[in-house]
């Protein structure tokens, strides 16, 4: 349940985990290609109860083969409906976090106007790491833990399907967009961009240009939710992304024109020059500029 933003809050770490949450947003909506409807923000009554978790909702298309390569811990999981409570690297999953998106999905269910079945709605948390304190709420609530796959658990006992996603366990090439939410990406972002360049290199490049627009479009938000880590994080990611990329990929997008100003700004006049013979300059004068370089070297010359 999310309390009023204050200036005391605005830098704690329960908040700063927002600025990934839309990012999260951004991307199952660029690979779900409308196979799905995501809502980033799950509203289940008046405020204070708005949650930080997210619904998707299963449309009538198929889900793109980029979907399932790319998010395939979510895409194999997903229901009719599905609310996941999503933590950043930067937030850790805690006692309490279960039975909330409990509380979120009953109430969620309530408020539908034609009525769910239990059996159409899943329920997911994806955070780094299980941790104790969760742990502790599941032996509390008699839920029994099957990890299905590596890092992907399925908790049985409770009255919807639900899973836990540890971003952590499964960070690597099998599920590479959740791999940019791992704390094992902002440890290592060089190296995770490099595995992932070859055959995700679209996805880092939408990623670099949705933080570019965020940056510009909420530069605010950035100051009040950004750690000078997460900005390092990003800054190890673009470089190693964009080594290695052939000079055309790099400069691809840039206006003709913006880029001869650029490099004509960075090098020397007389480094440009040197570039061509008398004759090359010359075919490239007017006839104005010819005759007024025939009389500026008339004047040396008579100077001399």
């Amino acid at each position: 349940m999310e309390t009023p933003e204050t200036p005391e809050s605005q830098n704690s770490p329960g908040k700063r985990r927002m600025w990934w949450h839309p990012l999260l947003v951004r991307l199952l909506e660029w690979r779900f290609r409308g196979s799905c409807e995501v809502q980033p923000e799950v509203n289940v009554g008046h405020l204070p109860l708005r949650l930080d978790i997210l619904l998707i909702r299963r449309l009538a298309i198929a889900l793109p083969e980029e979907a399932i390569r790319d998010i395939s811990a979510i895409c194999r999981r997903l229901n009719a409906y599905t609310l996941i409570k999503f933590k950043s690297s930067s937030d850790t999953l805690s006692r309490g976090d279960w039975n909330k998106l409990q509380g979120c999905s009953h109430l969620f269910v309530a408020q539908s106007e034609a009525g769910l079945r239990r059996t159409e709605l899943t329920l997911m948390l994806v955070a780094p790491r299980l941790t104790d304190g969760f742990l502790e709420e599941m032996r509390q609530g008699d839920h029994e833990m099957i990890e299905e796959e590596p890092g992907i658990h399925r908790i049985d006992g409770g009255i919807f399907r639900a899973y836990v996603v540890e971003t952590d366990r499964v960070a690597g090439l099998g599920e590479p967009m959740l791999t940019l939410f791992s704390r094992e990406f902002m440890k290592h972002p060089s190296a995770f961009a490099e595995l992932l360049k070859e055959e995700h290199s679209d996805m880092l490049y939408y990623v670099m240009q949705q933080i570019e627009q965020f940056r510009r479009q909420m530069p605010h938000f950035e100051v009040s939710h950004m750690t000078e880590y997460m900005n390092q994080t990003l800054e190890e990611m673009e470089a190693a992304f964009l080594d290695g990329l052939p000079l055309e990929r790099r400069l691809r997008g840039i206006p003709k024109e913006v880029l001869e100003d650029s490099v004509l700004n960075a090098i020397p006049v007389e480094e440009v020059l040197k570039r061509y013979s008398p004759e090359e300059m010359l075919r490239g004068l007017s006839e104005e500029d010819r005759a007024r370089l025939r009389k500026l070297l008339d004047e040396k010359a008579s100077a001399e």
